[in-house]
């Protein structure tokens, strides 16, 4: 089993020296997680490429039930949700929390939500990639494109 630890940066090293930004959405997260994900191979690429180009990966904290609970239930996978809890409890993630401004941000978004597959998480992970000034969004999520936001890769 690969760690996501191999392609996240920790918050304790000095690895990133960029302003660069990319927010990460669950997708991503379960990509890296789930070698039988289809986009697994691709993450792992995307996410080694941002990490040698200094980029920091931001992780709003909804990404974690959001992923944790799918690769729980619908994936069958509960040992892929406690290694990423594991690690979220060891304090790898670079983690950014709503406060009110994004909240309000993520619920305008999604009123622009036009399918069933665009969530709230979806609208926070972009209210959150607006507030820090992103450069991208690291995720499969063609809905982020629509909204005016690059998909990192």
């Amino acid at each position: 089993m690969i760690l996501l630890k191999t392609w996240i940066t920790t918050r304790g090293e000095a690895k990133n020296v960029s302003n660069l930004i990319s927010v990460a959405d669950a997708d991503a997260l379960i990509a890296l997680t789930l070698e039988k994900d289809p986009n697994h191979d691709q993450a792992v690429l995307i996410s080694k490429k941002l990490l040698e180009e200094g980029v920091n990966i931001i992780f709003p904290v909804t990404v974690f039930p959001e992923a944790i609970t799918a690769l729980k239930r619908a994936a069958n996978q509960p040992e892929k949700a406690y290694l990423i809890n594991k690690q979220l409890q060891q304090g790898i993630f670079r983690i950014e929390y709503p406060d009110e401004k994004i909240l309000q941000k993520a619920s305008h978004i999604f009123d622009q939500a036009d399918s069933k597959q665009n969530t709230m998480f979806d609208a926070l992970v972009a209210a959150t990639a607006d507030r820090l000034n992103a450069d991208s969004i690291f995720s499969f999520d063609n809905w982020y494109p629509k909204l005016g936001y690059r998909l990192a890769g």
